[in-house]
């Protein structure tokens, strides 16, 4: 027998914790459920729910959410009860941590919590936004419709992040291979060309004097420059924490030159893309900009809707308050007409699609634009170990 420790509530809303005594944790569910009680969580005594490896080795994809959000919405929206279509949600999976997770979602549904509710305390699994919007399709009796969007929404957004991963598969190599032939070059190449040039008189040349001071620091001082990337690492790992260090570090990356660009593009692109859902979703404004401020990464834009807000709760329109800082002038524009026209939700859903276009050129264009620059880099290192190689041998043979 497992001894689990609980949380439930009964039908007067009164809380009650304790411990039970079950062969397994559906046992337990069970248990409490005959003696009226509505079960919030249940956890095993003493021992983790999910082991750190465990929980490490079958964490719940990105992908996978985006595919049970799909198949949920189809079985609502074709009449099926919710708790059975989780059911069958749970016997599809091979994750264990979704399959556990979803048999506990069920478990909760039937003793009477929503499937926000439900949702809720799986934070690690289904983000703040998800589960938002399934609370909002639920308080208007439109879950089917909202996971509908919500299913489409993930597939795009699934799909925006493939293509910025699938462009910088390419960088991303190249830079690893010269780092690979760098590394061979420093320690295997140039220590047994150093032993047959000391053998000579020659006075070496000075692209040979430096390739070879680079490689005695490479190879004896490996460990310095190990401690300096880490140490700086921290640092700046530290800095980044604080609320100056945070702000500085991200005006700096959005005034970087073409990286800049595509930073401002890609969180543009989430943030429509959110606030389409959400207001399609019937959340109010006002809360729609909390959620999105607090799921956007940048302090910048963070900064600048946390401003929205106070605005909009003194009444001012949301597009007004969009026409200064990053945001270009074209969302409060395109906004201000949702705003008069009663169709904001379509407008952001409409920004959404085209700064995912921009951002697709602009990171197609990186692309093009990397190639020819790792070929002149390479080039460039090519001559210099050749010249640094070639001269001191030229010198040996002519001093015969």
């Amino acid at each position: 027998m497992a001894e689990f420790i609980y949380k439930a509530r009964d039908m007067q809303g009164a809380d009650h914790t304790g411990d039970i005594k079950t062969p397994d944790i559906r046992s337990a569910a069970t248990l409490l459920r005959k003696k009226g009680l509505i079960v919030i969580s249940i956890k095993s005594k003493g021992v983790p729910s999910v082991k750190f490896l465990d929980k490490f080795l079958n964490r719940v994809s990105f992908t996978e959410l985006v595919i049970i959000t799909r198949q949920l919405a189809t079985m609502i929206s074709s009449g099926l009860v919710l708790s059975e279509a989780v059911d069958i949600l749970e016997e599809q999976q091979t994750n264990k941590t979704l399959k556990k997770a979803l048999e506990e979602i069920s478990q909760d549904i039937k003793g009477g919590l929503t499937l926000a509710q439900a949702l809720g305390k799986y934070p690690d699994i289904f983000p703040k936004l998800y589960i938002n919007l399934v609370k909002s399709g639920e308080a208007s009796g439109k879950l089917d419709q909202v996971l509908l969007q919500m299913a489409d929404g993930l597939e795009k957004e699934r799909e925006f992040k493939a293509k910025i991963k699938g462009a910088m598969i390419y960088p991303a190599v190249v830079l690893g291979m010269m780092l690979v032939v760098i590394t061979i070059m420093m320690v295997f190449v140039i220590p047994k060309l150093v032993a047959l040039y000391e053998q000579s008189t020659i006075e070496l040349p000075l692209p040979t004097k430096i390739l070879i001071f680079t490689s005695n620091a490479f190879i004896n001082f490996w460990w310095l420059g190990l401690i300096l990337i880490i140490t700086a690492s921290i640092a700046l790992n530290r800095w980044n924490k604080t609320a100056e260090g945070n702000f500085f570090l991200g005006k700096f990356i959005l005034r970087l030159p073409i990286v800049g660009k595509i930073v401002t593009n890609v969180t543009l692109t989430n943030f429509n893309r959110t606030f389409g859902l959400l207001t399609s979703a019937g959340i109010p404004l006002l809360e729609s900009i909390g959620i999105v401020s607090d799921l956007t990464d940048n302090p910048i834009f963070k900064k600048t809707l946390k401003d929205a807000y106070a605005g909009v709760e003194k009444g001012l329109p949301f597009s007004s308050l969009l026409t200064v800082s990053v945001f270009p002038q074209i969302v409060g524009q395109m906004i201000r007409v949702g705003e008069e026209t009663g169709k904001v939700d379509e407008i952001f859903l409409k920004l959404g699609d085209y700064f995912e276009s921009e951002s697709d050129h602009l990171i197609k264009n990186l692309t093009v634009a990397i190639e020819p620059l790792v070929l002149i880099i390479l080039g460039v290192g090519v001559a210099f170990l050749v010249i640094s190689i070639i001269l001191p041998i030229y010198k040996l043979t002519t001093s015969f």
